[in-house]
């Protein structure tokens, strides 16, 4: 099968043996993958012979040996901690959401990695019902999907965006307010998802309401974050949850039952896929690039020509 690889310190397209799955594994024809942030900075450090990628959706191609999980010719959906970037790949069971019919393929792998970190970021925040929810990285991919589900929620949503030109769009899909800076964000909020890190993380922590949470899911900028911890005092047990979505997959916090609520969403039109950027699987690198330069916004989903 064809994948890409790190190859001498580059992704290269290879040609690799079809893997086999374990008892508890479903063998997928790969689709359709998107790509996430987190990627860039797994590719630059991954060794060589590891074949990249989280999010993925397509068809089965064997079902699992012990009988579990959806049958071949299945349409399902999942996030893996590497593999994805291939033809085919090994998923867990217990992990692979099936597809509803009248839902894209291409749409559908958007939402495994975005859709389950929100989905995880609720549950540890408790009831979002008329609670204010601040999201950094609007116009992003998860950004995009945190407004709608917080919205759906019952949440007075604030989306912090540097692309002024898009802040009328995220109003569409449901934003109460959308500022340029977490700076003009008054606040304070009940939940702050937190992507940027650094100084943008602790003006969150700033931020964040009496008895608030600020669940921190990435780090953008690539910086260490300093606060006095007096910003907390007072707060009546505001929290800072560290979310890394695999963690809570591993540990079954959220899963497959979560996902197919999501891919239920997207099939009744309650939530819409930031879908920004199409293009064919052969593309990868240049649309990676794109990515860490921040040419586009929303998700950018690779479909695979045969």
């Amino acid at each position: 099968m064809k994948a890409w690889a790190k190859q001498n310190g580059t992704l290269q397209q290879i040609e690799v043996p079809v893997p086999t799955p374990g008892t508890d594994q479903v063998l997928v024809r790969v689709a359709a993958t998107s790509l996430n942030r987190g990627e860039i900075r797994t590719v630059a450090r991954a060794a060589d012979g590891v074949i990249p990628g989280w999010d993925i959706a397509g068809t089965v191609e064997t079902a699992a040996r012990n009988g579990k999980g959806p049958a071949k010719g299945a349409r399902v959906a999942a996030m893996v901690s590497a593999g994805a970037w291939a033809e085919f790949v090994c998923v867990p069971a217990a992990q692979a959401a099936v597809v509803p019919d009248s839902v894209d393929l291409a749409v559908a792998a958007t939402l495994p990695i975005a859709g389950l970190t929100i989905v995880r970021a609720f549950d540890v925040a408790g009831s979002l019902l008329g609670k204010s929810f601040l999201v950094t990285g609007g116009s992003g991919g998860v950004g995009q999907f945190a407004i709608q589900l917080g919205v759906h929620a019952g949440a007075i949503v604030t989306a912090i965006s540097s692309r002024k030109p898009q802040h009328d769009a995220l109003k569409k899909l449901g934003a109460h307010g959308v500022v340029e800076s977490i700076d003009h964000a008054a606040g304070p909020f009940d939940l702050i998802l937190e992507s940027v890190g650094g100084a943008s993380l602790a003006s969150a922590i700033a931020r964040v309401a009496r008895g608030g949470t600020v669940v921190t899911i990435g780090n953008s900028s690539e910086q260490d974050t300093t606060f006095n911890a007096r910003t907390l005092y007072g707060k009546g047990g505001a929290s800072i949850y560290g979310l890394l979505i695999f963690e809570e997959v591993d540990s079954q916090r959220v899963g497959a039952r979560e996902l197919e609520r999501l891919l239920a969403m997207v099939a009744n039109g309650t939530l819409i896929a930031p879908i920004d950027v199409r293009r064919t699987w052969t593309e990868l690198p240049s649309v990676l690039t794109d990515l860490e330069r921040s040419a586009y916004s929303g998700k950018a989903v690779l479909t695979f020509d045969r």
